[in-house]
């Protein structure tokens, strides 16, 4: 499959450095560790269906509904926020909070309690099918943390037995859970062992790299079984003092620190 239009990860990464120095806002190693993720599964959708709100559009809920920063970054590189909208993130009077919202335009559903996004893509992927719209794709991005939640398991269950093929949940594999190591919470290893029991054809793959994430989308989307993705990851990716920190999920920028930030990746892109 040849995903549509990708914008350059490093420059997606350069979007949120600026939108959470700006909004002195937190969650950096989140936002940066689903870049790729995101813009895959942005790749692989009819941007076009989206903006104009089509009943068989594709559908893009981001459960970890902390990597907003993420997701408006990557929906102003695919053409969905404008800039000025962007500009202002987790600023007084924006649109833009903390958390992913639909009262963002061309945002599916709000999320930031964990565990409660894919229930609702489940309920969107059944009612897809129930208007033969079994074209639409509903995507779900976890984080490996927000999986242990009971609902999500639930809502796998339900997946599983409806046989959900135009469902793909993908799993933000970067083994941090807020503060601490996700293994040190609960350890959820092996994950696809976990996941082939609940009936899903699973896909590990590398996170960051955009035709991997592809590939593995366009592999679901033909089978005829429900499958998912296990996208493995680098939390705070792309910032090399961030880099697997766990203190990064809530620290802030200051000038020094987004200077180096910024100059790392445009070294890298360089």
């Amino acid at each position: 499959m040849k995903l549509r239009n990708l914008p350059h990860a490093d420059e997606v990464r350069r979007t949120i450095l600026g939108m959470i120095y700006r909004g002195q806002a937190s969650h950096l190693g989140t936002s940066m560790s689903m870049v790729e993720i995101l813009i895959a599964a942005y790749g692989a959708s009819d941007i076009d269906a989206i903006q104009n709100r089509r009943p068989d559009r594709d559908r893009i809920f981001v459960s970890k509904g902390h990597g907003a920063a993420c997701t408006y970054a990557v929906m102003h590189h695919f053409g969905l926020l404008d800039a000025a909208t962007i500009e202002t993130y987790h600023q007084n009077g924006s649109v833009l909070a903390g958390h992913v919202s639909h009262a963002v335009p061309n945002v599916e559903h709000s999320t930031g309690a964990l565990g409660h996004g894919l229930p609702v893509a489940v309920g969107c992927a059944v009612g897809l099918r129930a208007r033969d719209m079994n074209g639409a794709t509903v995507f779900c991005v976890m984080g490996d943390g927000e999986i242990q939640e009971g609902a999500v398991w639930e809502a796998l269950m339900l997946a599983s037995h409806l046989r959900l093929t135009n469902l793909i949940p993908i799993v933000d594999n970067n083994r941090i859970s807020s503060i601490t190591r996700t293994k040190d919470v609960i350890n959820m290893e092996p994950l696809a062992d976990r996941f082939g029991g609940f009936g899903f054809d699973v896909h590990h793959v590398d996170g960051h790299r955009v035709a991997a994430l592809g590939e593995a989308i366009e592999a679901i989307r033909q089978g005829n079984r429900p499958g998912m993705i296990i996208a493995n990851t680098v939390k705070g990716k792309g910032v090399s003092f961030a880099e697997n920190d766990p203190i990064w999920h809530y620290r802030t920028l200051n000038e020094k620190t987004y200077a180096e930030a910024m100059a790392g990746l445009m070294e890298v892109q360089s």
